[in-house]
């Protein structure tokens, strides 16, 4: 019997949550950096198994298990960042790319070498609120990672609009060369987008350890959604790659209640039916800014 509407909203705001924190780190890079980076997925990995290990061996709770795995994600991804795409700055957008997608293979296989393909759950006590009456149920799990994306989403708005390094961000994302004579270190203004882009991938990762399992694909398996996502929401517009999140996951999970049983795993298709008709419709995704070529 399938689930009311009201349940599937749930998933899909839970869904849309962890795809918009990966979109938005995705979608800084790309708005910053001007590059696809498809090795996006495996810092949203380090995040997922860093948050593993800090609950299963280290004995922490979710939330502090959180900030470290956001601390080590951002430092891994800034590190990897400085000593692979920082050098090729200027070699162009393509060998950008081409490095990018080497380095998620790379960092993708080194990974199952390690840890092995078995996949990992986090042990977390659940509760679940029941609402019969309203026809649906939410976890203590799924309003962690709806409340933990929310606040993630008002911080950023906070630093983006009230930092001197969140304008610099957004100078800088408007026109590089004019926040250079203008004064402001896009070098350092890059590393900051590197930590931050990184740093939400790991909180990603954690959400997707909670909701699913660490494995070594797990990033990569919703790399596609998350760029489905950024696109759908304007390339380079974090609040874009947000509502373009929440867009994508409610789509996603109600088309679940629609499909019938044996083509359910198809479902993710929907993402891509929803973006072809949203560009067909607004080129430039909901926040009305096109994909650039260079």
């Amino acid at each position: 019997m399938a689930l009311p509407l009201a349940q599937e909203l749930i998933f899909g705001l839970v869904i849309g949550s962890y795809i918009a924190l990966g979109a938005i780190g995705f979608t800084l890079v790309y708005g910053l950096v001007n590059m696809i980076n498809f090795a996006h997925g495996e810092f949203i990995t380090i995040g997922a198994f860093v948050g593993y290990l800090a609950v299963v061996f280290g004995g922490v709770s979710l939330p502090v298990a959180l900030v470290v795995a956001l601390g080590v994600a951002a430092v891994t991804g800034w590190a990897i960042a400085r000593l692979t795409f920082e050098p090729m700055n200027d070699a162009g957008a393509v060998p950008l790319l081409l490095m990018s997608i080497g380095l998620g293979l790379v960092l993708r296989n080194g990974m199952r070498a390690i840890a092995g393909p078995d996949r990992r759950n986090v042990p977390v006590a659940v509760t679940t609120y029941r609402f019969d009456d309203l026809g649906f149920f939410v976890t203590s799990n799924q309003l962690f990672i709806i409340g933990v994306t929310l606040f993630v989403v008002l911080v950023l708005h906070l630093f983006l609009s009230r930092t001197m390094v969140g304008i610099s961000m957004r100078a800088t994302a408007d026109n590089e060369r004019l926040a250079l004579v203008s004064g402001i270190d896009t070098r350092q203004i890059r590393n900051a987008v590197w930590l931050a882009a990184s740093g939400l991938a790991g909180v990603a990762g954690v959400m997707l350890a909670v909701s699913q399992s660490a494995n070594p694909s797990v990033g990569f398996g919703q790399l596609l959604l998350i760029i489905t996502a950024a696109i759908l929401g304007g390339a380079g517009s974090p609040y874009g790659a947000v509502a373009g999140s929440y867009l994508l996951g409610v789509g996603i999970a109600v088309s679940v209640a629609f499909l019938p049983a044996d083509i359910v795993a198809l479902s993710s298709t929907m993402a891509f039916a929803i973006l072809i008709v949203v560009l067909l419709v607004r080129p430039g995704g909901i926040a009305n800014t096109e994909v650039r070529t260079s």
